[in-house]
């Protein structure tokens, strides 16, 4: 657990969930982020992500908003309700026009898989960077 003063873990790393109904995905995106030094946490299921979410201090919340919009999309506004602090960067393969505006009002960042690996971290570090300069 972290404290409620920032969402750093104690070695001052960012924090960062991921969320993402493919393992293949998210073992990847995981392992990437944690390569980078940052602190991750995984989950394949949105009421369990939801669960971190509220429990816990996140910078950031990548997920998956396309194969099943209906949670994915839920899981953002569920985000958004318990941790507006929280950044986003929402990732898709299913790019829907619903999907994609909805990620596009809803997240920091879009991206649409399949992605580049450098894309994806120059995503991450974008949006961590800039804090939360959306509404």
């Amino acid at each position: 657990m972290t404290s409620s003063v920032g969402s750093t873990d104690r070695d001052g790393r960012e924090r960062i969930l991921v969320f993402d109904d493919e393992p293949v995905i998210l073992d990847l995106l995981g392992s990437v982020l944690s390569r980078e030094g940052y602190d991750v946490t995984t989950t394949p299921c949105d009421e369990e992500a939801f669960g971190l979410m509220s429990a816990q201090r996140f910078d950031l919340a990548v997920a998956d908003v396309g194969l099943r919009p209906s949670n994915g999309c839920k899981l953002v506004r569920e985000i958004r309700d318990v941790s507006p602090e929280t950044a986003i960067v929402a990732i898709t393969a299913y790019p829907a026009k619903e999907v994609v505006r909805f990620a596009r009002e809803h997240a920091q960042a879009f991206l649409e898989k399949p992605f580049a690996l450098s894309e994806f971290l120059t995503v991450v570090r974008a949006t961590l960077g800039q804090g939360l300069a959306h509404n």
